[in-house]
């Protein structure tokens, strides 16, 4: 039918979103400002430079320092293999989410929405944006000046609308979007939890450690096969692995809070209805996210089941069967006529909805799913309602003359 919508396949270059030039889409840094923030500014990449310091120096030290040297010189050597395999399993994940979010492609309004948006023309209902919830509408954008799906917004920063944008954050130098949210999660628990696990293991040590240097620091006198400087650089690691877990813990228990009642940190401040995205289930809203569960949820890489596209996301009215508005006949659907007297008013909304999302029904993708969703209705003429132009019409100069000189019939 239609390609299928691929909403992640811009990619960022030195913190700079630009979408895949393959695609025939124009460079985002055009439709910014010259000076964007987000790659100028020395803040974001002194917080991006500080976030990977903390992650090097964390992983550095521990293996380095506390395996390397402080264990063996306690005679703790059979320790060092368990801990060696546990904390870098989990260190690794940690750098590798945090590397993915912040080069992967926060989800840039793909140029396939445009074309579509093109397509259809005014048979694509629009509404200004608002700071509200707004199912199942395209929305304008002020600032690209281009319509654009609901749940999307424009990022000052990037100069991009983003799909399913949550926010801009520092400490990546990107945004955190619909093809980019779960890598965020990742992070966030996998940071939290190496720290944890580093100091749990390395908290008797460091009592020892501290101990000797406020001895050392007042003049006591003690043999010790450590380095002073590895002392201090172990305390130093300690200190920090606390005070990031400080910072990450509110973090990670606000964003999953978020995710698991299908809302985003904009959508957060919406109150003109309830959350008509809510699944019912904190795992169903996780899956929007994560995909279908399985063993990839664990590893920050594409879903290996992904639910959604980032274009159109199933709403509760829809699935409680509110919203009558048919699928048309390119769709494969009933007319609403021939579903009403079939399933009735209510059976015909229910099932509208089903067509979209495949519950019983071939699951729609691509242009024929954002067609339902968004509720294009194209004019369909009927052949019976077709009149020859009558002599008003001539008089108006509504009659069409073909090449050979013969009329045309008129549509009603």
């Amino acid at each position: 039918l239609a390609r299928r919508a691929e909403p992640c396949k811009a990619r960022v270059s030195g913190g700079h979103l630009r979408r895949s030039r393959d695609a025939g889409a124009p460079d985002a840094s055009a439709m910014a400002s010259p000076a964007t923030p987000a790659t100028t500014s020395w803040t974001a990449q002194a917080t991006v430079t500080a976030s990977l310091t903390a992650f090097l120096y964390e992983g550095f030290t521990y293996n380095a320092v506390f395996l390397g040297r402080i264990l063996p010189g306690l005679g703790k050597e059979d320790q060092v293999t368990p801990l060696l395999v546990v904390f870098n399993a989990i260190w690794g994940l940690a750098l590798w989410s945090y590397l993915r979010v912040s080069w992967a492609d926060p989800g840039a309004v793909p140029e396939e929405w445009h074309e579509f948006v093109r397509r259809v023309g005014v048979a694509l209902p629009i509404a200004p944006g608002m700071k509200e919830w707004q199912p199942g509408k395209a929305t304008m954008c002020r600032h690209c000046t281009r319509a654009r799906p609901e749940r999307a917004h424009h990022c000052a920063l990037c100069g991009v609308c983003i799909l399913r944008l949550d926010h801009h954050c520092p400490w990546i130098n990107n945004c955190v979007g619909f093809c980019n949210h779960k890598y965020f999660l990742l992070t966030c628990f996998y940071a939290l939890l190496a720290c944890v696990v580093a100091f749990v293991t390395a908290v008797p040590e460091l009592v020892i450690v501290t101990q000797r240097l406020r001895s050392a620091v007042h003049g006591s006198l003690y043999d010790s096969e450590l380095e002073p400087s590895d002392e201090i650089a172990f305390v130093v690691f300690g200190a920090l692995a606390v005070f990031i877990s400080m910072f990450l813990t509110p973090l990670l228990y606000f964003q999953l809070k978020l995710a698991v009642n299908n809302r985003t940190t904009i959508e957060d401040n919406y109150n003109n209805m309830t959350n008509p995205f809510d699944k019912g289930t904190s795992f169903s809203n996780l899956e929007q996210i994560f995909g279908k569960f399985g063993p990839d949820w664990l590893l920050p890489i594409k879903s290996w089941r992904p639910l959604l596209d980032g274009i159109s996301f199933p709403s509760s009215a829809e699935r409680l069967g509110f919203d009558e508005r048919p699928l048309t006949a390119a769709n494969g659907a009933l007319s609403e006529q021939e579903d009403l007297r079939q399933n009735g008013f209510a059976g015909a909304r229910s099932n509208n909805w089903a067509r979209a999302y495949g519950d019983g029904y071939p699951k729609l993708t691509g242009e024929a799913l954002w067609r339902a969703h968004y509720h294009i209705i194209e004019p369909v003429y009927n052949p019976a309602e077709i009149r020859k132009p009558s002599t008003i019409d001539y008089m108006l100069g509504c009659m069409q003359i073909d090449c050979e000189g013969n009329q045309r019939a008129v549509p009603v």
